[in-house]
């Protein structure tokens, strides 16, 4: 799908499903490419006329958020996060002075959002190329909190685990899964984070005052994400080495107890096995009350060191 919007030089704000529509030569043209097709990607390289690297990257593969500079434009990849899949979503921008494009293989409510707001905006004559890229952005970083702040959620109800009757097993699978999640909202907010930085450094384009502030705003929300990610990853590696510390301890507990049992009959099953030899001749074999002796040595034998066990606090 694909759908126009441009301004001309009266600063008049128009839209159409294509730039071919287009009655006068525009101020500022803006082409959103949605879910694309066959033909539609040909607009990219015949109306266009973009370089075929960054048409390949944007139409091909799946690229990390980045830029590139071409002769006459600046080539730009973000992600933005579907909260429904949790997958990221590329959006690829093609931009100069006067011509915006972005290309996105899904729909996008990033692009949706700004798009929008542009329609909306009661004086056009403020909108520019690199006010739609800063507002697209801008919704695509803050369309990561919802998910940022589900993952810390989940991170801080594993507080209130000791009520709930659940495994060990089980818990530590929470664990590996949130942090899953957690390292996946990571691989695209970082590198978000180092695109903004170098945009608000000049070291991509120049500037003006109003654009660092937007861009400040941004990079705040960038740097509050990427916190609450390190944080939350922190704390469940926390939970993850508590909760094998305590499986261990249970563990060395029974093994303990075992041991234990295991020693105090070790005696008895000693006597057990002389007096089951079978010899003609043998001490106490026929004594009367040779049964009963036995019975009270092992007793002894078995109180006597449970009494010392439990003096040396063995368990």
């Amino acid at each position: 799908m694909i759908r126009t919007l441009y301004i001309d030089i009266n600063n008049e704000l128009k839209t159409g499903e294509s730039p071919a529509e287009m009655t006068t030569e525009p101020r500022l043209l803006w082409v959103d490419i949605s879910e694309p097709t066959i033909q539609e990607n040909l607009l990219l390289s015949q109306f266009f006329h973009f370089h075929p690297l960054s048409i390949e990257d944007a139409v091909s593969v799946r690229q990390r958020p980045k830029f590139k500079e071409y002769d006459d434009y600046l080539f730009y990849v973000f992600h933005a996060i579907d909260l429904t899949t949790m997958k990221p979503e590329e959006i690829d921008v093609f931009i100069n002075d006067t011509l915006i494009v972005t290309y996105h293989k899904e729909h996008s409510e990033e692009v949706d959002r700004a798009w929008n707001s542009v329609v909306h905006e009661n004086d056009p004559s403020k909108i520019s190329s690199s006010e739609i890229m800063f507002r697209t952005l801008d919704a695509v970083v803050d369309n990561y909190f919802p998910f940022v702040y589900e993952l810390e959620d989940k991170v801080f109800s594993f507080e209130d685990r000791h009520s709930v009757d659940i495994t060990t097993e089980a818990l530590i699978d929470e664990t590996f899964d949130l942090r899953e999640d957690l390292l996946l909202i990571r691989r695209t907010v970082l590198p978000m984070k180092d695109l903004v930085y170098r945009l608000l450094e000049g070291k991509i384009m120049t500037l003006s005052k109003k654009q660092k502030i937007y861009l400040h705003h941004i990079n705040d929300h960038l740097i509050k994400q990427a916190e609450m990610i390190e944080s939350s990853r922190e704390m469940t590696a926390d939970i993850r080495d508590n909760y094998i510390s305590l499986n261990s301890f249970k563990m060395n507990n029974i093994m303990k107890i075992l041991t234990i049992y295991s020693i105090i009959f070790m005696p008895l099953t000693l006597l057990a096995g002389i007096y089951g030899m079978n010899f003609d001749y043998m001490p106490e074999l026929h004594w009367k009350y040779g049964y009963f002796s036995v019975w009270i040595i092992m007793l002894v034998i078995s109180f006597g060191m449970v009494a010392f066990f439990k003096k040396r606090n063995w368990f």
